[in-house]
Order: C-alpha cells, then sequence, then structure tokens
C-alpha cells in the first residue's frame, strides 16, 4: 500500500487526440516537457437541488440537500519555456509558425476555440516516501503520476511583457468520454516489474486519475516526437441472431477493437477471410448446422486475436433462468440457474429483485452457472438475468419466498390377503402389511393398529372393512 507525500512537478507529456478521445498515433503526436512554472486544476461542481417543504404551522416538514456532481476540471497552465509544438497540440487551432527551413519557431493564434479534439495531459511529481523507493523487481524509482485523459479548449490566458521573466498560460478543462483505455505508453509494472501500460482501462465517467508509479517518466525533448502503435489488447466480440432469420444460421458481429483499426475475421467455415471495421456490425450466413469458431484477428499484429465458439442454428440470444428452493432446512434460500447462449461471452448480472446489488456471473465451459440467495422478507420476487456483453437481451422470472414446500407425500403401508392354512373352512384371512415405505411409529416393534368390522354392505355377514392407523 502506498500513503506518499508528492513534491514538485518534474515533467508533463500532452498526447494529441482524435475526435473520439483516442490516442493519434504517428509522427508529431506527442511533446514531453519540463518547462512548465503551475498547473492548477479547479473542481467545477454543479449544486443538486435541495428539496424543503414547509408545513401550515410554519415548522419544517422536509429539509434535504442536494448532491454536488462534478462537472469538469478547468485547468491554467503557466510555462517559463514554451514548446510551439506544444502549443498546437493543445489547440489545434494554432497554427505553427516556421523559419526558412522548417524549424518551429512559433505559433499564430487562432479566435476558434475547438471542443471537438484535444489532447492527453499527463503529468510526473517527486514522491517524499519513509519506504525504499526502489523495492519490487525491475524498479526505477518511484513518482507521482496524475492522468488527464481527455482535455479541450485550450485557450491562451493573460500575456504581460515587464522588465522581469516572461510567462505564457493557457487554460483548459477535462471532458469524460475518453477513448484513452490503457494508453500507448509504458507508465507502471507489471508481471515481473516489467513496463507496460495502465493495468486497468480508463473507465468512460473518469476525468482524472492519479497512483504511484515505479517506472522513470519520459525525459523532456524541446519538439514533438511520434506516438508508436501499441500491441493492442484483443477485441471484444458481440455476437446475436439476425432478426427476423427462421432457421438461425445468419449471425450478426461486431468487434470493438478500441480504436487500433479494422480486423480480419475468419468465419470457421472455409470461407474467406472478411475485413471488419472497427465496431462496425457485419452478418454471415453458414450454410450447414454444426460447431464453428469465429476468430477476429487484428489487422495490423494479426497475433492478437479474439475468438468466440457458435452452435448453428444459433440458440435463442436471451439466457434462460430457473428458480427453485429446495433446501428444507431454509426456504428463504433461493437457486437460481443461468444459461447463456454459445454467442455470449458467458457473463451475466443477475438481479435478485430485493435491493440487493446485482451480481456478476459467469457460465462454465457448458454454458451455465448456479447461484443462491438468501432473501430475509416474504414476498414475491421477480428475478432477472441480463447478458453481460449485450444487456438488452434478458429473462425474468418470479418465485414466493417463503418457498411452500411440503416434501415428499409417504407411501401408505402396503396390505396382501391369503387364506389361512389352517383352516380348512376357508374362512380364515391372513393380513401381511408391509409398512417399510410408510412415515408410522419409528420404534420396529410397533406396528400400524388395525380394526376389523362387518361391512353394512354386505348382508351375508361374510364381509370385513379394515381400517389401519399408521399414526
Amino acid at each position: 500500500m502506498a500513503c506518499p507525500s508528492l513534491l514538485r512537478g518534474t515533467a508533463l507529456r500532452a498526447t494529441r487526440l482524435d475526435a473520439c478521445g483516442r490516442p493519434a498515433y504517428g509522427d508529431c503526436n506527442q511533446v514531453v516537457s519540463d518547462g512548465f512554472v503551475t498547473v492548477s486544476m479547479s473542481a467545477e461542481t454543479e449544486e443538486g437541488e435541495d428539496i424543503s417543504v414547509t408545513k401550515a404551522n410554519g415548522k419544517t416538514c422536509i429539509s434535504e440537500a442536494g448532491c454536488e456532481q462534478l462537472s469538469y476540471h478547468s485547468l491554467e497552465l503557466e510555462f517559463c519555456e514554451v514548446d510551439p509544438d506544444l502549443v498546437q497540440i493543445m489547440n489545434p487551432s494554432f497554427e505553427i509558425y516556421r523559419d526558412f527551413d522548417g524549424n518551429a519557431i512559433g505559433w499564430d493564434e487562432s479566435t476558434e476555440l475547438r471542443c471537438d479534439v484535444g489532447y492527453a495531459l499527463e503529468l510526473w511529481t517527486d514522491v517524499y516516501a519513509a519506504e525504499d523507493a526502489c523495492s519490487g523487481a525491475g524498479s526505477q524509482g518511484q513518482w507521482g503520476y496524475l492522468l488527464l485523459p481527455w482535455v479541450i479548449g485550450g485557450a491562451s490566458g493573460d500575456l504581460e511583457i515587464t522588465n522581469d521573466a516572461v510567462s505564457f498560460n493557457f487554460t483548459g478543462r477535462t471532458k469524460t468520454g475518453s477513448g484513452w483505455r490503457k494508453g500507448p505508453y509504458n507508465v507502471q509494472a507489471g508481471e515481473g516489474g516489467v513496463p507496460g501500460p495502465m493495468l486497468k482501462p480508463i473507465g468512460p465517467k473518469t476525468p482524472r486519475r492519479f497512483f504511484v508509479t515505479t517506472i522513470r517518466p519520459p525525459e523532456p525533448e524541446c519538439g514533438c516526437q511520434p506516438v508508436d502503435r501499441p500491441t493492442p489488447d484483443p477485441a471484444d466480440l458481440y455476437i446475436t441472431g439476425q432478426a427476423n432469420d427462421a432457421d438461425r444460421k445468419t449471425v450478426r458481429f461486431r468487434a470493438d477493437n478500441h480504436g487500433f483499426g479494422p480486423l480480419m475475421v475468419d468465419w470457421g467455415d472455409d470461407s474467406d477471410p472478411q475485413e471488419v471495421a472497427d465496431g462496425a456490425w457485419v452478418t454471415h450466413v453458414y450454410d450447414t448446422d454444426g460447431e464453428y469458431t469465429i476468430q477476429a484477428c487484428d489487422k495490423e499484429t494479426p497475433v492478437i486475436c479474439a475468438e468466440r465458439e457458435v452452435t448453428i442454428p444459433l440458440p435463442a440470444d436471451e439466457p434462460t433462468l430457473k428458480l427453485t428452493a429446495e433446501n428444507a432446512d431454509d426456504p428463504y434460500e433461493v437457486t437460481a440457474t443461468v444459461g447463456l447462449p454459445s454467442q455470449s461471452d458467458g457473463t451475466a448480472l443477475i438481479d435478485w429483485g430485493d435491493g440487493s446489488e446485482p451480481e456478476e456471473i459467469k457460465a462454465g465451459e457448458d454454458g451455465s452457472v448456479s447461484v443462491t440467495h438468501k432473501y430475509s422478507v416474504p414476498s414475491v420476487y421477480t428475478v432477472s438475468v441480463r447478458r453481460g456483453d449485450i444487456d438488452t437481451y434478458r429473462t425474468r422470472e418470479a418465485i414466493l419466498v417463503p418457498a411452500e414446500n411440503p416434501g415428499p407425500t409417504p407411501d401408505g403401508p402396503k396390505a396382501t390377503a391369503s387364506a389361512d392354512p389352517d383352516d380348512s373352512s376357508g374362512r380364515t384371512v391372513v393380513l401381511d402389511i408391509d409398512n417399510t415405505g410408510g412415515d408410522g411409529p419409528t420404534d420396529p416393534d410397533e406396528g400400524p393398529e388395525v380394526e376389523a368390522a362387518a361391512d353394512p354392505a354386505d348382508a351375508s355377514g361374510r364381509t370385513a372393512a379394515l381400517t389401519i392407523d399408521n399414526a
């Protein structure tokens, strides 16, 4: 666990982004600098709506303050050394001004402040910590790392020229929904201490991230540098059936390649591989039933692949759900058996319908999983299950809690009759009563009680009515 104290900024890096907030790869798309004086960040929040109701007698009935919401962080950056390429990355509407040899020596400002594109800002600080900064395999030291994955609106601030050092100021603000994910740089130690990208991707609602890293910051360098395309993670695959397809032989397919471009898709049926754009839906029709493996590989780095086995004809896209309550010792315990189709990613989210946190579940190799849940209040509960990859496909079932479980009905004693061999008149009957399947007395010496009486329906008096008490 790291509880560091931070001091001094050591370096910053600005990386050009595309209109989707993803890193732009290629030449002149990053600048590393230590020429900044300050980087100020202010949280801009939106006040929640307060609810206040006063009764007729003037006393307060309801008074509840609304929760504030973080809108964005406003930024102000002050530079004592200013890199024209850095300025142009912070606001692409600014134009680089060059000398006769094509070197960047300044910039032209623009009245346009674009908010559709922006840059990612990384900051490193020194760390003052009591523990050994170089502990751990591959450790290069210890630094504070602050990431703002999407900054837009890089406007110029006030400029004052006096008999003193001149500094340049720029403003901006953060934006959520970036496609930065793990980033294109090695900023965190991975397995065995090997430098690599962040272990966890940036989420869609994350405007800022901080952690302590043991990977050395990049060296400052005047001018822009290329951003190399990193090795991507395997694409996320989304597969469904085609609406109105009666024989379920048409597959709808989409691959999220995380902004790394097109993929080559092998449908597993000896057809030619197909190039599919990143994030685009396509369809493929199979000629025969069977098991197929769909494989999608990054076009530029074809060793990076993702695959999914599908069954043709495709089963229904919705998960299946069966609820049972078979625990005789606890009628409040419910078991949900969930089945997921082969075209899903094998994950689901189950909501037990009692206000508890929905539970993430993963199916086994057979596509099914059983999970239990214990309720605390008697009621009828509606349990819902959503597919983890495409949550529009869901199933619901209701169950009564506590469960009405009377248990199995015991078998009664079995009686068989035969003539008594000791009575030559044939008027004596021997009864054999088998009570092994019954639910009678536990003492083996106690048998059922038998009472005999003349059958009132037989006037001859030769018929007896037997009553067997097995209590």
